[in-house]
């Protein structure tokens, strides 16, 4: 039968109370102190990724903002170009109507100045056939109707002439 003695039972619960306490020392403290490190380890990662995405995300803000802003410039820049470019064009055109006037009036001032010379020009052809119809008058006698016939004849074709 079983024999059950006191003593025995005294040393395996002192026996397993020494072994628990040694356990309990030196491997389930180390065990526990590991795993709060790597639990501090792991949430101090997650903290610094949630920083990391907080900073991404502020850095996006900021990178679309400045888009925006350069967008913005870039169609100011644009306008601008537009409007100097038509206000340059506004002043090629009325610089070109000027020089037109200009030769418009530089063409009729040289057509008036051609006009006065053939005007001078058939005065003296004038003056010419007026010499040489009084050489031939004095050249032909011819009695005083005549004289006055021609004459006016003269005239009449000397004024056709100058109309």
């Amino acid at each position: 039968m079983l024999n059950i003695d006191i003593w025995d039972i005294l040393w395996t619960v002192i026996n397993l109370l020494i072994f628990f306490l040694l356990l309990r020392r030196f491997l389930f403290k180390p065990v526990v102190e590991m795993m709060e490190r790597r639990e501090q380890m792991i949430q101090d990662d997650l903290d610094s990724a949630k920083a990391a995405k907080e900073e991404s995300e502020e850095l996006k803000a900021k990178y679309e903002a400045e888009l925006a802003d350069a967008h913005k410039e870039a169609v100011k820049i644009a306008n601008t170009a537009k409007k100097r470019a038509e206000a340059e064009s506004a002043e090629i055109i009325a610089d070109a109507h000027k020089e037109a006037e200009s030769l418009i009036s530089n063409a009729q001032e040289a057509i008036e100045r051609d006009r006065q010379e053939a005007i001078e020009a058939a005065r003296s052809e004038i003056a010419g056939l007026a010499v040489m119809a009084a050489s031939r008058v004095i050249a032909k006698n011819i009695d005083e109707d005549s004289n006055r016939e021609f004459a006016e004849q003269l005239l009449a074709e000397v004024g056709a002439d100058n109309d």
